[in-house]
Formats: structure tokens, sequence, C-alpha cells
């Protein structure tokens, strides 16, 4: 995206639009970040209050945890670290494009593969729970067609709406330059008067607010959660396997009383 000031933060515009140098970028900020929190937590006391910023750190991990486990019923509890990553991942890799980066989110790479982790897994947890029941499921076209729609949607799904505020956010800055080129009776260029153009200092930060952190956010968590009910769904056991343990629960329960009937009516 345009930024306030055309700032080349980290070298040459072709950089800073490339996505590979903002997954370096955040890699290098994530583990900053593990390292600080994890001499923070060695060096708490016991006997003392944690800091505010702890807190909130702990708060956030906690409140993710328990959102997952609500989400797929506690049946996936050792995926949590991997849904919480998922959503640490491209919630910074959005909000570094605050600072004129290329947010992860606008390279289809970037999100298909994100994406196709998810549908192995869901694949593979769908042929671990139902079994020769998911194979015969593939001989209908249709349900072929639903297992290969979720790569599609949730690959487009992020990458549409990243795409759609940078290209929002460009035509409206074109826009203003061109207004304020009317006004001050001049062509308005992209490497002389747009730098100081007070219209676009008035708009754009708004939209690199709203697209950079908001629908940023709320694209990490969509995808986070979506990921989290595929996995759920596919972790969901075949109907008749699920009465057979029920029935298999029922006979073991009755076999239980009986033996605890027999016990007292020796006495």
């Amino acid at each position: 995206m345009d930024r306030l000031l055309k700032l080349n933060w980290f070298g040459s515009s072709k950089i800073q639009e490339n996505q590979i140098f903002t997954l370096g970028i955040l890699i290098v900020i994530v583990f900053i970040l593990s390292i600080l929190i994890y001499i923070a937590i060695k060096r708490q006391k016991v006997e003392k209050a944690p800091n505010q910023a702890l807190v909130l750190v702990e708060s956030a991990f906690v409140s993710l945890d328990t959102f997952s486990n609500e989400m797929h019923n506690k049946k996936l509890e050792k995926a949590n670290p991997y849904f919480i990553t998922l959503f640490i991942f491209f919630l910074f890799g959005h909000l570094l494009s605050l600072f004129g980066i290329a947010p992860v989110g606008g390279a289809v790479s970037v999100v298909l593969a994100a994406t196709a982790i998810t549908w192995v897994v869901t694949i593979s947890l769908n042929i671990f729970y139902q079994k020769i029941h998911f194979f015969l499921k593939c001989i209908n076209p249709l349900e072929i067609a639903g297992m290969v729609t979720p790569i599609i949607s949730l690959t487009f799904r992020m990458f549409g709406n990243i795409i759609g505020g940078v290209v929002l956010t460009v035509l409206t800055h074109a826009f203003l330059n061109h207004i304020w080129g009317k006004i001050i009776g001049t062509e308005v260029s992209k490497e002389s008067w747009s730098v100081i153009n007070p219209l676009a200092i008035i708009v754009t930060p708004f939209l690199n607010l709203y697209f950079d952190f908001f629908a940023g956010s709320i694209q990490a968590f969509v995808f986070m959660t979506l990921t989290i009910s595929y996995w759920s769904q596919a972790s969901e056991e075949n109907v008749k396997d699920k009465h057979r343990k029920k029935i298999k629960e029922w006979k073991q329960e009755i076999i239980k009383n009986k033996e605890s009937v027999g016990e007292k009516s020796n006495v």
C-alpha cells in the first residue's frame, strides 16, 4: 500500500513489496518476542504479582486456547499451539504493512501454503476417523468437489480481502492526488507533490489503519476459526461407529450394575 510519508524504511520499494522479505522480518520479530517473553517468565518471582505486559500476553494465549477448545470440544487440544501460531503469523504479517512492508496475505503463495496444510490435515483426519466410509464417499463426485472447495475458498477469501484493501487504498490515493493537482493547478506526481498532499494525509491513514489492522486481524481470526472448524468436522466419527461405541458402553454399564447388585445380595 502507499504510505503516508513514503518512507523507505528498509531500502528500495521493490524489497518492501517482496513477501519473502516480509516473512524474514516476521520470523525475526516473533523470535525476539518469544525470547523476551521467555526471559520475563523466568525472571518472574512467585511472591510478586506479574507485570501488566506479562498478564496481557498470558490472557491473550489463554483466551485463544479456550476459544480453540470450545470450537473443537477439546478433541484437538494438541493442535491448539498450531492454531494459535497460525493466528499470530497472519496477525503480525498483516500488521507489518503499517510500516510499508508488503502484507503476507497479499501473496497468494503464502496463503495457499497455509491452506494446503489445513486441507492435508483435514483429509488425513477424515481417513483416520471415518476409515472406509471416507473412501466410499469419494464415489460421489459432489463429495469430491466438496473436499476440494476449501482450498479455493480459504485461499481467495484472505487473498481477495487483502488485495482488495490494497487496490482501494491505491485508487483513493490516486484520486486524492488528482483532486489536489486540480486545486494547485499542476500535475501531481508520485515523486513530488503526492508526498505533501494534505488530502491524502487526512484520508489515507484511516484506510491504512482499517485494512492493515482491523481487516488484517479479522482475516487472521477467520482463517484460524475455519481451520479449527474443518479439523473438528473431520475428526467426527462415523454415525454407525458412534452407535456401536454407545452400545458397548451401555453393555458395560449393565454388566457392572448386575455385578454390583449380585455382590449386595451375597452380603
